[in-house]
């Protein structure tokens, strides 16, 4: 059985499709954009749509189960947000032909998956294609916001950076976010190394 969005805060590609796009499903479609690839479980995409209301706030998931428990989270937590929308989709589906060009004002990503074996690498996001495709949705003065706690991941995303052309790394620290991600406390109780990333369109 089908199951039906869980209005208004989760709307579907469908719902870009048909009706006008990413922004016009928020209440002020004129507000600037940022997007949170993969929120999961966390609580930095809720916590900045609540403390910064002069921006619209974008959770992309690929998990259906992770968006409707982040609703009832919302609808838990009882503040109406209309800055606030998650869909369900690949972000690969929808960055390129529904973000491009130059709607996002900034990227968040924070652990994505390494896939670390060999044989699953194709299966990992920040691949020079995809990129390519964050690089040309970015507005002026845009930024990818990213920490990994994986070594060879954060090598890679170096690397599928540096081709970009008029994308310049800056100093991004951990004291930038405004709390410790689920991930980030779960892997520095672990001893790991958290690599974090900016990278800003000019």
């Amino acid at each position: 059985m089908k199951l039906a969005p869980l209005r208004p805060y989760e709307t579907t590609w469908e719902d870009w499709l048909l009706g006008g796009g990413p922004c016009a499903q928020f209440e002020d479609p004129s507000l600037p954009l940022e997007v949170e690839i993969g929120p999961g479980e966390d609580a930095f995409l809720y916590d900045s749509a609540v403390d910064d209301s002069a921006r619209n706030w974008l959770g992309i998931e690929y998990s259906r189960k992770r968006v409707r428990r982040y609703v009832r989270r919302i609808e838990r937590g009882g503040v109406e947000l209309p800055n606030l929308r998650l869909i369900w989709r690949p972000a690969a589906d929808l960055v390129g032909p529904f973000l491009s060009p130059g709607v996002v004002a900034n990227y968040h990503i924070y652990f994505p998956d390494p896939w670390p074996k060999a044989h699953h690498a194709r299966y990992r996001m920040m691949a020079p294609a995809f990129v390519q495709s964050l690089h040309a949705s970015l507005a002026p003065g845009g930024a990818v916001n990213m920490a990994t706690d994986a070594a060879e991941y954060a090598e890679e995303i170096r690397e599928a950076f540096l081709p970009v052309e008029r994308m310049t790394e800056e100093r991004f620290a951990e004291d930038e976010l405004p709390a410790e991600t689920v991930f980030e406390e779960r892997w520095r109780a672990m001893g790991r190394t958290i690599h974090f990333f900016r990278y800003r369109k000019a």
